[in-house]
């Protein structure tokens, strides 16, 4: 009878510890987001009644960092995960990183995608093909500054021991809004190639920059 009452104490102890080993581990896994980065149509038309086009055909970036913001019930909050990856953009969805944050209701959410040059590359850079009476000429848009992919939204509600997807999409056809047939007939050519960034055809760069803080949209999803 008292080895009966020692083995029961001992199971019972056991039974005790699993359970709060099981406990704490599924209590600390925290919830996750992970980023994606794609572009959307890749074809754009020139000016509102003019024919030319251009056609993206290629492109990448270099990533440096995810950034989540936002405001939750203790004030502003930010979560951020560092990497350096070279990004095709026009290989699908490319999967950048994952943010670890606390569960909890956000508002004026920022979902950011920092991208860098690295020393043999630029930020990033698309090629593509201008078309307007004669034969397609070679396109391509540099950016050898850092840039800042920034989508947001409201009211983001993250659960415990959840994982999350956070796709941005770059709206390829509005980055030549604001620009006209005449402007790309007229633009500088270096060895045959329409070269527009910082340093080259600086007027048709500016447009184009600027037109990517309007080219982005953000779907966030649970996975």
């Amino acid at each position: 009878m008292k080895n009966h009452k020692i083995f029961s104490t001992v199971a019972f102890m056991s039974l005790t510890t699993l359970l709060m080993v099981s406990c704490k581990k599924e209590s600390t896994n925290p919830p996750g987001i992970s980023y994606q980065l794609q572009t959307t149509n890749r074809s754009s038309v020139i000016g509102r009644v003019e024919s030319g086009n251009i056609v993206w055909t290629s492109g990448y970036g270099n990533a440096s960092e995810v950034k989540f913001e936002g405001e939750g019930p203790n004030g502003e909050l930010e979560y951020k995960s560092e990497l350096q990856q070279h990004i095709d953009l026009f290989s699908g969805i490319s999967t950048l990183g994952n943010v670890t944050l606390t569960p909890g209701t956000y508002k004026e959410v920022d979902f950011k995608v920092e991208l860098v040059p690295t020393t043999a590359e630029p930020a990033l850079e698309l090629h593509g093909n201008y078309t307007s009476t004669g034969a397609p000429i070679p396109v391509i848009f540099r950016i050898s500054s850092p840039l800042e992919i920034e989508t947001e939204m409201n009211n983001v509600i993250i659960s415990a021991n959840s994982g999350y997807q956070a796709l941005t999409s770059l709206n390829l056809a509005l980055l030549s809004r604001g620009i006209t047939q005449t402007m790309l007939d007229g633009a500088v050519r270096t060895n045959g190639n329409i070269l527009i960034n910082s340093s080259n055809n600086e007027a048709l760069y500016n447009i184009i920059l600027n037109n990517f803080k309007d080219s982005d949209e953000i779907e966030f999803k649970h996975d």
